[in-house]
């Protein structure tokens, strides 16, 4: 290869970056995400440890971006994402260039055809839905593409050069990325080690110079995984975000080793198999699109014929990637990101597929006219944009607030020094980021009470409100010391909040509607003051949205949140008779799920009781 022609590849992937970096930043969300996207940004600020596995490496990277004096810190974060990603696919396409020169003699003649099939690749793949929302969120997905990516440049680097060096560093970043999101990382590891002692040049007298640096390669990947240190290193300041009990290295071991879900983990995962098995089918059909597949298999007969090594490599990374899908996910939900992070891989794949297809037919038609071959290139160019043209409404989160509106409107209004209970993780983690990120009422104090059942979380929550409440009840858990925590705070006159869900029937009488939450009396109320109803009508019309909002109907994680919140407070009115209200709730709950049929039975249910109780009415006056 050239100087000139190297240039040219370079020139081609440097352009490749700022275009991928621009779609993704004018696409970013501009503030908190759902789910752990609050959780790690708060726990960014504070140095904390999010759930496990920990995520240290991102935990650490992220608090050194977040030094960087523009935006605001959940801003950084996404853009971080960002610049994740599209280090990513600048990696994957010089990665492509090596594949194709390793494993396809005579290819070094027809770079052209190469950089367009390389482009074609990484614009399929950079513009799934799945790849694209780990970009323009804060999320840990972006950071294991990366590092995939730089395990498989690593990997055909050694396989061309034979250079130790390349080993060492792919142990070394193997480690240090298992210090990110583990599981999804070593789905793809069976895929890259068949990769590197497949070669047919490793030779018997080359495997024993292997032997002999045996110990060198373990300390090479124990000195990345010793990245998890920072959990009991940084517990022993006893930061103020933590989860789990990491003080220890069994601590440590048992949070990054999830022993507590191994241990309760059965084989229920297999009753659904083959609904997972369907639904990644489909999503894998969503994603790339028909006209995308069908090159990718053409891709796959050219592999099968001239490249079987890469075909295997490729079978293999999908394999792994979605048996790990299979064996951690109690319900496969197409619509949730996350799933969507962690299969990336297998979309990576079916993406390389489609880029040797489209080499495949760049090949076939170059001794073709200029005619032909530009008309051609034009239109492989507009297949390659359908994913960018589908996705781009879905992934789009530039005008999306509604995570961080809900956050802020349900704290906001809330009385000084007061405590708040929440039964909603996804909401425990957007006020965890209001608090700690933005300084957003940091009086209120947060109780997460469906992890009051676990000792770590209770132990925290009884030493965190030891100058807050006195005499709270040691050795209890669970519901036991929630009820415990109600008692003391209305005992003390501390104004106390919470969500209600299905089981608080028993504080229904006790509970005044303030907004998202209920506040908690200390006297029963046989009937709610009409003022109260009043005004929780007035926080309702100035605080909820549009139902039809463009940014709502494409959020499936604002429809699932605002479902269960509209069906809790409707279940409050329901219990409190107040049937008029209720059914509103419902109805707003089954316009955003028109298809649940368990709520359409409610629905004329209450229908019914509501007649039932205005002929009651009637009969009595």
């Amino acid at each position: 290869m050239t100087k000139q022609s190297l240039f040219s590849k370079r020139s081609l992937g440097l352009f490749l970056f700022p275009f991928f970096l621009l779609i993704y930043v004018f696409t970013l969300c501009p503030t908190v995400f759902w789910w752990d996207s609050g959780e790690l940004i708060a726990n960014i600020a504070v140095l904390g440890i999010p759930h496990r596995p920990g995520f240290p490496i991102y935990i650490l990277l992220g608090k050194f971006f977040s030094f960087l004096p523009f935006f605001n810190l959940a801003l950084k974060i996404n853009f971080l994402s960002a610049l994740f990603s599209a280090f990513a696919l600048l990696t994957l396409y010089f990665a492509f260039f090596e594949l194709s020169n390793l494993f396809f003699p005579g290819v070094g003649q027809k770079k052209t055809q190469v950089a367009i099939s390389a482009l074609a690749f990484l614009l399929v793949f950079g513009f799934t839905y799945s790849f694209w929302m780990q970009a323009v969120r804060a999320e840990v997905y972006s950071l294991n593409i990366l590092f995939f990516a730089l395990l498989l440049l690593l990997s055909l680097r050694y396989l061309r050069t034979r250079y130790p060096k390349y080993i060492f560093l792919f142990l070394f970043l193997l480690g240090l990325g298992l210090g990110n999101h583990h599981l999804s990382l070593l789905s793809t590891t069976p895929a890259l080690f068949f990769l590197l002692l497949s070669s047919s040049g490793m030779t018997h007298s080359s495997f024993g110079i292997t032997l002999r640096r045996f110990p060198l390669y373990v300390f090479s990947f124990l000195l990345g995984l010793s990245v998890y240190l920072y959990l009991p290193i940084r517990s022993l300041a006893s930061p103020v975000l933590a989860w789990g009990d990491t003080r220890s290295i069994s601590g440590s071991a048992s949070s990054v080793f999830a022993i507590e879900s191994l241990r309760n983990l059965s084989l229920n995962f297999l009753s659904n198999i083959e609904e997972k098995i369907l639904g990644m089918i489909h999503l894998f059909y969503d994603q790339i699109t028909l006209i995308c597949l069908l090159i990718s298999l053409l891709g796959m007969m050219f592999l099968a014929k001239y490249g079987k090594r890469i075909l295997l490599f490729l079978l293999l990374l999908i394999m792994g990637n979605c048996a790990s899908v299979i064996f951690m996910t109690t319900e496969f939900i197409s619509t949730n990101p996350d799933l969507h992070g962690y299969l990336t891989f297998s979309l990576f794949s079916l993406a390389f597929l489609y880029g040797l297809g489209i080499f495949f037919l760049t090949d076939q038609i170059k001794s073709g006219s200029s005619t032909i071959r530009h008309s051609a290139l034009v239109i492989f160019l507009l297949i390659s944009l359908i994913p960018l043209s589908k996705h781009f409404a879905y992934a789009n989160l530039s005008n999306n607030r509604i995570a961080h509106n809900y956050g802020y409107n349900t704290i906001q209004h809330l009385d000084s020094n007061s405590v708040l209970f929440v039964n909603n993780v996804n909401l425990s983690f957007i006020l965890r980021e209001l608090q700690f990120a933005e300084k957003v009422r940091r009086d209120v104090k947060i109780i997460e009470r469906g992890l009051l059942s676990f000792d770590w979380h209770a132990d925290q929550t009884r030493k965190e409100l030891r100058n807050f409440l006195s005499d709270i009840p040691t050795h209890t858990s669970g519901d036991a010391l929630f009820y415990a925590l109600l008692n003391q705070c209305l005992n003390r006159n501390i104004p106390t909040y919470l969500e209600f869900t299905e089981r608080d029937s028993n504080l229904v009488n006790y509970l005044i509607p303030s907004g998202y939450v209920f506040k908690l009396s200390k006297t029963r109320m046989n009937r709610i003051p009409e003022e109260i109803l009043l005004s929780q009508k007035e926080w309702e019309k100035d605080v909820f949205f549009n139902l039809d909002d463009n940014s709502f109907q494409r959020d499936w994680d604002a429809q699932r949140v605002f479902a269960l919140s509209l069906y809790r407070l409707g279940l409050f009115y329901e219990k409190r008779g107040l049937f008029s209200y209720a059914l509103d709730k419902f109805e707003q709950v089954r316009k955003i799920d028109p298809q649940n049929q368990r709520l359409v039975s409610k629905i004329e249910e209450l229908k019914k009781a509501q007649n039932l109780s205005v002929i009651s009415r009637r009969g009595e006056g």
